[in-house]
């Protein structure tokens, strides 16, 4: 069995980097009481070692010892997996929200917020220029522009005759350039021929108040801000306006944070509250619950190819009954969680179910509650694991005799050590 297992083992996983394999001595020394306990119960069997029933018996170990490791490693008091939370919003049209904390603790279960108004920034849009004309003449332009507190000193020199397309083009470059808070553009006007100069704040100002402004020296009549009308304001800055479980509250963006738990964006006004519950992760706990169920159809569909490709598949379809019956005895449970059972034992996931199970915390108590069905898979995993022959076809040769103490049948070990100390226990 050693040399069939060494000969196999490139086409099996790869050696485990899981902290609930056997590693310490009080584990080893537990599964080496099993391991003796067992023998001294166990007939001498005559096995046939075909290359088939070696393939398959491994295969039963892997699986076994795979499901074995998930369910510890969920079970673990360090697993945090159910403690993932997330944000259910009643109308995702209205607002949005995430999570900044992993897992918040004093914040309140629920939150309202009702939108009365969207913060804005000030948007400046300028007269309509015919774009074939030359309206700007040839000149030195020096102006000022204000962003919040900043003034900007700015010289825009006209070197030559340009069309109003161009002169456009390059005044929104300018200011792109050297005035940093605002962006220009040029957009279209009333007309095909017809395009102005379009000017918006980088963030909200307060209320009221302008957030950027432009002004020309005294001693200029008439120059570049006139010719654009870059103080033309079509949209004032606003606070954002709404409530907070009926309080009256105001940011100047529609982005803000929630007593440091949730980051809040305001996306449309409503004369309906929104709604904002913390709850459980379903997705993230199904994500990590599926390759549990994934590892437990493996063992079946192993167990069930054996039935149909051997002519001696008792052994096999007791595998299969035995996790058949253990689902069945705890089925309102699995159904409670959205848990499906097929004709064959195969586990499968109803998304719905699962999702409103994980979120009520039906699923995290069907792993960690104490003889339930999840406690009972793992003691079935962790027997398969050590002994993986009971499920394949033998002869009896001799019966144990019990009524020596010191007996010991060195069967089982003799044929298991390729399987324990090959890293893979």
């Amino acid at each position: 069995m050693i040399h069939a297992y060494n000969y196999m083992l490139p086409g099996l996983p790869s050696r485990r980097n899981i902290r609930y394999s056997v590693s310490n001595r009080n584990e080893l020394k537990k599964v080496y009481d099993r391991i003796v306990n067992l023998s001294m119960k166990t007939p001498f069997y005559k096995v046939n070692l075909s290359r088939e029933n070696q393939e398959y018996t491994i295969g039963v170990k892997e699986a076994a010892t795979d499901l074995k490791l998930k369910l510890k490693g969920i079970q673990d008091e360090e697993y945090d997996g159910f403690n993932s939370k997330t944000v259910e919003i009643s109308d995702k049209r209205v607002v949005d929200a995430k999570l900044l904390v992993d897992n918040p603790k004093d914040f309140p279960e629920e939150v309202t917020i009702k939108v009365k108004s969207l913060a804005s920034v000030q948007i400046n849009r300028g007269r309509d220029l015919f774009l074939s004309a030359y309206g700007l003449p040839i000149g030195e332009y020096q102006f000022t522009a204000k962003v919040k507190d900043q003034s900007y000193q700015l010289k825009y020199i006209q070197q030559e005759k340009k069309s109003n397309k161009d002169v456009l083009k390059s005044m929104a470059d300018y200011l792109n350039h050297f005035v940093p808070g605002i962006h220009a553009m040029v957009e279209s006007g009333a007309s095909a021929e017809y395009s102005h100069l379009a000017i918006v704040a980088d963030q909200n100002g307060r209320f009221g108040e302008k957030t950027f402004s432009f002004e020309a020296y005294p001693i200029m009549k008439e120059g570049i801000i006139d010719f654009f009308d870059m103080n033309r304001m079509e949209q004032a800055p606003s606070f954002a306006q709404f409530e907070v479980n009926g309080v009256e509250k105001q940011t100047a963006t529609n982005v803000f944070t929630l007593e440091n738990t949730l980051q809040i964006s305001l996306l449309d006004k409503s004369p309906q509250p929104v709604t904002l519950r913390i709850v459980a992760d379903g997705d993230k706990i199904l994500s990590e619950l599926q390759p549990v169920l994934n590892t437990c159809n493996i063992l079946i569909e192993l167990a069930t190819n054996r039935t149909m490709t051997n002519e001696e598949h008792y052994r096999a379809e007791r595998l299969i009954s035995e996790i058949k019956s253990l689902e069945e005895d705890y089925q309102e449970e699995l159904e409670a969680c959205g848990l499906k059972v097929s004709e064959n034992g195969a586990l499968t996931l109803d998304d719905t179910l699962s999702v409103q199970a994980a979120k009520d915390g039906g699923l995290e108590s069907l792993f960690t509650r104490e003889n339930g069905f999840i406690a009972r898979l793992l003691e079935k995993a962790e027997t398969i694991a050590i002994n993986p022959l009971e499920y394949v076809e033998k002869i009896v040769i001799t019966y144990p005799n019990t009524e020596k103490n010191s007996y010991r049948n060195p069967y089982i070990t003799s044929m298991y050590s390729g399987l324990f100390f090959n890293s893979y226990c």
